[in-house]
């Protein structure tokens, strides 16, 4: 029979310090489980009170565009740097004070590009210098819908060799949005009130909110070409835009 006290010192000592370590090694791992078992009840509390439920609602609102935005482009070549920024001017100046006198602000006159390159043409693997070109745009706002093809026209005659694009728009759609956004916004309410009593779900307090906003401006594009013979002024018809809200509505399960 083992009898631990007619052990020597040192077997004792031994056999007393690997007790102690298992005993410590037990406590901890219990201790581990404990901590893992406390967290995963605290994690599982925690899903069941912040349990959530979202519904979209969409809202769309029509409206004519009151405004065009037309970019408005001049091209000019020449031999040296001095002409060709001369002509350009010339031209330039001509078209901004047809655009003054058909009654369009100069603060609804911008330039939005105005760039001189070198032109080269190549001959057996060699190039040469034979002149530069000058590109200039303006962009300008018409708010007066009723004159956007009388301009368009206007501009090209007076010397202008590009209209790059034209984009009608409503200037201020906030009031519309503002519409669109409380049509989302029932829309979403009564889907959460239908979806609850279907599944049987009972809602608490709104807890999240989101919006989404789309209302593209509508573009058309025009080729007018330098040199071409005379044509009658563009017809630009507004239609109409369409602005569209998104929300979400997250609301906590009870």
């Amino acid at each position: 029979m083992f009898d631990y006290n007619k052990l020597p010192k040192l077997e004792q000592r031994i056999i007393f310090t690997i007790f102690v370590l298992l005993a410590l090694f037990l406590i901890f791992a219990g201790f581990n489980q404990l901590i893992n078992a406390w967290n995963s009840y605290r994690n599982a509390g925690a899903t069941n009170i912040y349990q959530t439920v979202s519904f979209i609602g969409e809202g769309k609102v029509k409206a004519a565009p009151d405004t065009a935005r037309a970019d408005i482009g001049l091209t000019t070549e020449g031999k040296d740097t001095i002409t060709v920024q001369n002509e350009n001017s010339s031209k330039m100046n001509a078209v901004i004070k047809f655009l003054k006198e058909r009654g369009v602000s100069e603060a609804d006159i911008k330039t939005s590009n105005y760039s001189l390159s070198p032109k080269y043409e190549y001959s057996k693997g060699k190039s040469s210098l034979v002149g530069y070109i000058l590109n200039q745009s303006l962009t300008v706002t018409v708010r007066n819908l009723d004159k956007i093809g009388e301009i368009l026209d206007g501009a090209v005659s007076s010397g202008a060799n590009r209209i790059d694009s034209v984009s009608l728009f409503v200037d201020r759609p906030e009031e519309l949005k503002n519409k669109a956004r409380e049509e989302a916004v029932k829309q979403a309410k009564e889907k959460a009130i239908m979806t609850s009593k279907i599944a049987g779900l009972r809602l608490g307090r709104l807890v999240g909110f989101s919006e989404g906003f789309s209302g593209e401006p509508l573009v058309f594009y025009e080729a007018l070409a330098k040199g071409g013979a005379a044509a009658p002024a563009p017809q630009i018809e507004p239609g109409n835009q369409e602005i569209k809200v998104n929300v979400t509505l997250t609301y906590l399960l009870k």
